[in-house]
């Protein structure tokens, strides 16, 4: 199981070398990371239902448009696997994608730490909802997109 080699994943599912057992670690593995971002949502209050709503909206025209064009690169009807290489190849991507947001995010706090004194209260809280909602959209479509790439690499 790769949590982060990406491109040894691409060649094991191109050679046919991973398991079904693999698939069902990877499946428990990423349920376990997607019931954490559950987790975590629930924690967390809705103030703003528009930008809740509208984040929802967008989230789901980029689950059914990306599924249905990795779907296509994995050849469509006649593809090989689609669900088994979907699903082991969400984890190391989510896990490198995850990486990369924190670390942005870290970055944009620091920065935005300096302007903060400028906004009053209902402002930062509004600015927040924005921010979660952008970065939790940017964060699924490069996970999309990410994994819309290693798919077309294993059927090259």
């Amino acid at each position: 199981m790769y949590f982060w080699r990406t491109d040894q994943l691409i060649d094991d599912l191109k050679q046919n070398r991973v398991t079904q057992g693999d698939f069902k670690n990877y499946y428990m593995v990423s349920g376990v990371l997607i019931l954490l971002g559950f987790f975590a949502l629930s924690q967390t209050g809705v103030d703003e239902l528009k930008i809740s709503l509208a984040g929802f909206v967008i989230h789901l025209g980029l689950l059914i448009s990306w599924t249905n064009a990795a779907f296509k690169a994995n050849g469509g009807e006649k593809g090989y696997a689609f669900l088994n290489r979907f699903i082991a190849l969400y984890l190391p991507i989510t896990i490198k994608i995850a990486i990369f947001a924190i670390v942005g995010m870290i970055c944009y706090e620091l920065i935005f730490n300096i302007f903060k004194g400028r906004f009053e209260e209902a402002e930062l809280a509004h600015i927040n909802a924005i921010e979660s909602t952008v970065v939790d959209l940017v964060t699924s479509f490069l996970i999309y997109w990410r994994i819309w790439v290693a798919i077309k690499k294993v059927n090259s």
